[in-house]
């Protein structure tokens, strides 16, 4: 900001003594008049003169920020530009390496039918030949009559240690013979590879189970419980559906069969230690690991294809960890294991690191030295798995983890300090000032820094001392912001620095799925890992059932979970898996109506159910329907959801929006979209983030549909009106212009594409000039 020009001192002017007063002749009077004028008239010029070369130098001043400005935008766009360009063709080189992994898989399978294809012909040549010579060397004989055709018969089942009689369930199955035939099973399994064949067996023997375990429309928990050898046989063969039989050979150590790929062979090369030992280890110890991992599993919404990968990474843990100390830290091994790889191994945000970042094995033995030394905040030993996936998923080198320590102790309760302790730097926001060499905590505490500076130095050094935290993003009416929720008790999750924003939505480490700040701010002591422990273990039946053929006891459990644990987000993710896993039996419409029905009612309390009711209606619901038909339905749905969550839930109406939007672009209903976003711009008028996702959406959809210059110029002509009306203000909040000012250059976009260059320009302009000034305001702050 430019200081005021000084103000001229005034002149001391020393009075003489008055005289006696005489008379004043009219022509010294008016010589006097003009003395005095020609004083003024100097100074006048003098400040003209001053003033003209303080505003050039300010000009001058101004342009060469400009085109500094201009030369930082282009180089973090060339930055940008190089970044997507990397990341392009990593994922090209991805796909390529997979595409041609498939293709040599297919290219061995055609080998392989061709090489027994040939081998085929040769041995019928041979037994041709055979018979032909047979026929030369005995005499003529009458043909003899044509006899028919011994019907095909299936060859017999070779039977296998896992075929001998076995009770899984009642008081039968928990017979010292029985355990003992069992265990005998899994170590056959384990030392010969076998994992295919036990599961084959055993999903026969679960299945004559099935009918016992679950009753009618419910499951009986007291048998399965008192049925452990039934639970543990569930746990191991859903674990080899998930991750394969081809990989777990690897990690014994066996030969992987045909077919095994790259990634399984490559888990085989790398596993450490023994990884016989390690699954019996976590079949057999009391503490029932596999059972745990499972269970975790499910309640985080883990996805089956990164299941060897954790397989690997668990197995490593526990070969480097004394076994002392494997059952104590069992939980922190589990959340290592169960972050999926892109978070895993994402390089973190310090730049040009003086030392590596520290790997997921890393980070385990750090916590566990910290632990030990009893530096940390939280006791890693009792927090649970699914709070400890927001601790071990941060990605630092040792020296920020060493600066914690050393330089940061707040109390749990009160870690949200850190957010305001990092000083908000106003240059950085309006002029995009980057002061970081290496972007640690030290430099950030130093140079201070925006919401996403202050969100993640707060979030990442909680997570350094042990305590659970979360970089929350979401957008407002000034703009996109940064903040944090932190885990401030046991159970209590609390928010910090969201100023009223209610848009804050956060990845979850495992599943990888975008969820609602809600989702960890409503939990209580009755959702706690330990508490849904029974819905966990549901999720687990249901799942492995579905996968078996067992369909009608898959989702009597699953909703049986669905009934017990009604808000639970994990349960009703799990029941429509089940729902859906086995295409030929699909649910009819009756039944997702009616879980439809329980979701809408269910979301009042959690809102998250309402994205599953929404994905049932467009997805299963509208199937078959008439255009007009599923019109009509999406317009009560979307009344329906912005009366249940008004403007709390922004997000979740947005989406409704999208898919209506979406079946009027699919009949090419150009009037019907524009009533549609006409309709929701003037109700979204005082939310400029709701209004401008809604302008994007509503020319993305009108560029699709190709419409001709005179629509463009209707649609720029109705949004302008709505936004001068109700978005535009004059304000000198620099966020809240800046947002106004890129919904102006939207408008401007529109009537462009109408034909209207000279209204375009002019609107681009204005917008850009009240930016432009704004941020005038905040230079060499």
């Amino acid at each position: 900001m430019e200081p005021d020009m000084p103000t001229p001192p005034k002149k001391t002017v020393r009075r003489p003594a008055p005289k006696a007063a005489r008379p004043v002749s009219p022509v010294a009077s008016s010589k006097g008049k003009k003395s005095s004028a020609g004083v003024w008239v100097t100074l006048l010029v003098i400040a003209l003169a001053v003033g003209g070369g303080g505003y050039y130098y300010k000009l001058e001043q101004d342009k060469a920020a400009q085109e500094a400005r201009a030369k930082a935008e282009q180089e973090a766009a060339l930055r940008r530009a190089r970044d997507e360009e990397r990341l392009r063709r990593a994922e090209e080189a991805r796909r390529q390496r997979e595409e041609e992994a498939r293709l040599a898989a297919e290219e061995a399978a055609r080998k392989r039918r061709e090489a027994e294809e040939a081998e085929r012909r040769r041995r019928e040549a041979e037994e041709a030949e055979r018979l032909r010579r047979q026929a030369e060397e005995q005499p003529d004989e009458p043909e003899p009559e044509p006899q028919p055709e011994p019907e095909p018969t299936e060859p017999e089942p070779v039977k296998t240690i896992y075929d001998g009689e076995l009770a899984l369930i009642g008081g039968e199955s928990n017979a010292k013979e029985n355990r003992e035939a069992f265990a005998g099973m899994v170590r056959q399994m384990l030392e010969k590879g076998e994992f295919e064949l036990f599961a084959d067996a055993f999903a026969e023997k679960i299945r004559a189970c099935a009918p016992e375990l679950i009753q009618g429309e419910k499951m009986s928990y007291s048998t399965y419980r008192n049925s452990k050898l039934l639970a543990t046989a569930m746990d191991l063969c859903l674990l080899i559906e998930m991750a394969e039989p081809a990989a777990l050979q690897a990690l014994v150590g066996r030969a992987p069969e045909e077919g095994a790929t790259e990634e399984t062979v490559k888990l085989g090369k790398t596993a450490p230690g023994s990884g016989r030992e390690f699954l019996q280890w976590a079949l057999s110890a009391k503490s029932r690991p596999l059972h745990n991992f499972l269970k975790a599993f499910e309640l985080n919404e883990g996805r089956a294809e990164n299941v060897a990968a954790s397989l690997l990474t668990w197995n490593k843990l526990w070969a480097d960890t004394p076994e002392k100390d494997r059952d104590k830290y069992l939980n922190l091994a589990l959340a290592c294991s169960l972050l999926r790889p892109e978070v895993a191994q994402s390089s973190g945000m310090v730049r040009n690191p003086q030392s590596p970042i520290l790997s997921v094995s890393e980070v385990y033995d750090y916590f566990r030295e910290m632990d030990a030394k009893k530096k940390l905040t939280v006791d890693v030993k009792k927090a649970s798995v699914s709070q400890l996936l927001y601790v071990v998923d941060v990605r630092l080198p040792r020296s920020e983890f060493d600066w914690v320590q050393e330089n940061m102790n707040y109390p749990q309760a009160q870690w949200g300090k850190a957010y305001s302790s990092i000083r908000y730097l106003m240059e950085r926001a309006t002029n995009n000032k980057d002061p970081y060499t290496h972007y640690t905590f030290e430099e950030l505490r130093k140079e201070g820094g925006v919401c996403r500076d202050q969100a993640y130095f707060a979030a990442n050094t909680a997570k350094c001392k042990g305590i659970p935290a979360v970089y929350i993003v979401g957008d407002g009416d000034r703009g996109p912001h940064a903040w944090i929720a932190t885990l401030v008790d046991g159970v209590t999750w609390k928010q910090t620095g969201s100023y009223g924003y209610n848009t804050g939505r956060f990845n979850n480490p495992c599943s990888g799925r975008g969820q609602h700040e809600s989702v960890l701010l409503s939990q209580t002591k009755m959702t706690t890992d330990e508490r849904l422990s029974a819905a966990a273990e549901g999720m687990v039946v249901s799942d492995y059932l579905s996968r078996i053929g067992c369909s009608v006891e898959a989702r009597a459990a699953a909703k049986y979970v669905t009934t017990a644990f009604p808000r639970l987000t994990a349960s009703w993710a799990n029941r429509l898996k089940v729902l859906t896993i086995d295409p030929e039996n699909m649910p009819d419409e009756d039944t997702w109506r009616q879980v439809s029905r329980e979701l809408g009612r269910l979301g009042r309390h959690n809102a998250e159910l309402l994205d599953f009711a929404a994905e049932i209606e467009s997805g299963h619901l509208m199937e078959g329907k008439s255009v007009a038909s599923q019109k009509s339905a999406m317009k009560r749905s979307l009344r329906k959801l912005q009366r249940n969550v008004g403007n709390e839930r922004s997000d979740l109406v947005l989406e409704a929006v999208e898919r209506q939007a979406s079946l009027l672009v699919e009949a090419k209903d150009k009037r019907g979209l524009a009533a549609l976003y006409k309709k929701q711009l003037k109700e979204s008028t005082r939310r400029g983030d709701v209004f401008q996702r809604l302008l994007g959406d509503y020319m993305r959809h009108m560029e699709e549909l190709e419409a001709t210059e005179r629509e463009w110029g209707s649609l720029a002509k109705d949004v302008e009106s709505i936004f001068e009306k109700g978005v535009l203000t004059g304000t000198s909040d620099h966020f809240k212009l800046t947002k106004e000012v890129a919904i102006q250059k939207m408008v401007a976009e529109a009537y462009r594409k109408a034909g209207n260059e000279r209204k375009a320009t002019k609107l681009q302009e204005s917008a850009e000039n009240r930016l432009k000034n704004s941020k005038s305001r905040y230079q060499g702050d």
